[in-house]
């Protein structure tokens, strides 16, 4: 057995391949491709993990590391603004605990439906399988059980989604709520290594805890929608009141409260809403990259995964009819794109940009 370098870092546990035998070794070192000798490592710590002869270099894992680390404190510091505007604004007008109450309340309902609503949700939107003897349930969990144990999560529930549109979702913030779906079509469609790429793709999701964050910018865009629809409801019962008013002065107050009142209505419906959607389109589609990235670190390849994004994106049926915000919690798009204006609120990168930066990613790990 080679001599491991004495100015080696310790990093984690490796194994040595020799003549297709698999032996753990003594020592624990940083990785280096040393003749004659592969090393694989048993966790993706340190400097990275080998998949074949493909070394994931060791900058990857610290801009993985540095992105989870500055995606935290975005969410943290945008969180303690909300708050902090509801304070200044009690403040301002005389009434903080109303203010407390009302940021608190936009926070906290964002978060419960993140950690309690979304996996039901996006379930009962589709219809499910999840029998554990179904040979697709099987398929999946056999593929699934190594990602989990190389990434150091707990193995999530599997279900199935009936449907021919080829696609996979990753719902679940806490270890014993997250769920992986695969609906009929990807199974169909894709072989097992490229179906291994797609459920790493959704592993990184769950170990990053995006659909925790894709579901807080779901309840807020429902907030939004919800707060236009009632104020302008509001404002219409108002105009409808001043007329029956008595009082021209008091009929000119209330139909001058009720114009207010619709025009704040279609600035919460309407502009926020593009506002909330434009920021989903910077935040949800640097998420998807960072999947990507991470699929690759898991599986040590990345061709796979570009297979399987262009077998996905092929299929000409989606899995739903209509735009949905639920569609970012898919591995590529579920809805159709009739036009460009859909293109550009849509969560997921183009597939073509995906494939792209894969390739490159693919050409640093020397893919033949």
């Amino acid at each position: 057995m080679t001599d491991v370098p004495e100015n080696a870092r310790s990093i984690g546990r490796a194994f040595t391949v020799i003549d297709g035998h698999t032996k753990r070794s003594e020592h624990s070192f940083q990785c280096h491709p040393l003749s004659g000798v592969e090393v694989t490592f048993e966790l993706m710590e340190g400097c990275g993990m080998r998949s074949g002869n493909q070394l994931v270099p060791k900058q990857w894992l610290k801009r993985r590391h540095f992105a989870d680390v500055r995606k935290w404190i975005f969410y943290l510091v945008m969180w303690m603004g909300i708050m902090g505007f509801g304070v200044w604004a009690g403040l301002r007008y005389g009434h903080l605990k109303t203010g407390l109450i009302l940021s608190g309340a936009l926070v906290g309902i964002g978060l419960v439906y993140s950690l309690f609503v979304l996996g039901w949700h996006v379930k009962n939107a589709v219809q499910t399988e999840v029998s554990p003897t179904h040979p697709g349930v099987q398929r999946v969990t056999r593929l699934l059980q190594p990602l989990c144990e190389r990434s150091g999560i707990r193995m999530p529930m599997v279900f199935l989604i009936s449907t021919e549109a080829p696609n996979a979702c990753a719902v679940g913030m806490f270890s014993r709520t997250q769920s992986v779906g695969v609906t009929l079509g990807a199974l169909a469609m894709l072989t097992d290594e490229e179906l291994t790429a797609v459920l790493a793709h959704e592993v990184t999701h769950l170990q990053r805890k995006d659909v925790f964050f894709d579901g807080w910018w779901i309840a807020l865009t429902g907030i939004a929608v919800w707060l236009g629809a009632i104020t302008m409801a509001m404002g219409i019962a108002t105009l409808v009141s001043a007329q029956g008013e008595r009082n021209e002065k008091d009929g000119e107050s209330a139909a001058g409260l009720g114009i207010f009142l619709i025009l704040l209505g279609i600035v919460f419906g309407v502009v926020c809403v593009l506002i909330l959607k434009l920021i989903q389109h910077l935040v949800m589609r640097r998420a998807e990259y960072m999947a990507d990235g991470g699929a690759v670190l898991l599986t040590g390849q990345a061709k796979p995964l570009i297979r399987a994004l262009t077998k996905l994106e092929s299929a000409s049926n989606p899995l739903f009819d209509r735009p949905t915000a639920l569609s970012m919690v898919f591995s590529v798009s579920a809805t159709s794109h009739r036009s460009w204006w859909d293109r550009l609120f849509d969560t997921h990168p183009r597939t073509s940009k995906r494939i792209r930066r894969l390739e490159r990613l693919s050409q640093e790990l020397g893919e033949l």
